[in-house]
């Protein structure tokens, strides 16, 4: 930590909110987040909560953040396609998510991806 940081003056939680703010944060922290590792027909609802900076298999790359009816935050891997379809359909943290996987597809170039369905219901 930046040492300035560390010199400068500290502030007391006085207000609810601040303490509110904790322990939001600590309910959410302490949950585990799974990876979603779906099978072709599966989907994943939810309200989108945000996004995540992680490494998988493939590398470094975001991914989504839903929260199921139970509270569970659930990580999807966005590929482009999903990338690109989220922000056509203006997805912001808050919105409904329903995101299917139609499973592994080969495209007219012959690459094979995995194929989704998505569709986003404005807050």
């Amino acid at each position: 930590m930046n040492s300035e940081l560390l010199e400068q003056n500290h502030t007391t939680l006085t207000t609810k909110a601040d303490s509110d703010r904790i322990a939001a944060f600590r309910q959410k922290t302490v949950k585990a987040i799974e990876v979603w590792q779906p099978v072709p027909g599966e989907s994943l609802v939810g309200i989108l909560v945000g996004h995540q900076k992680a490494s998988g298999v493939y590398g470094e790359n975001y991914q989504i953040l839903v929260q199921d009816e139970s509270g569970a935050v659930t990580a999807a891997w966005l590929t482009q396609w999903l990338k690109e379809n989220l922000k056509t359909q203006g997805a912001e943290a808050g919105d409904l998510v329903s995101l299917t996987f139609l499973g592994k597809k080969t495209s007219p170039a012959g690459r094979g991806y995995n194929a989704y369905s998505l569709i986003v219901e404005k807050a």
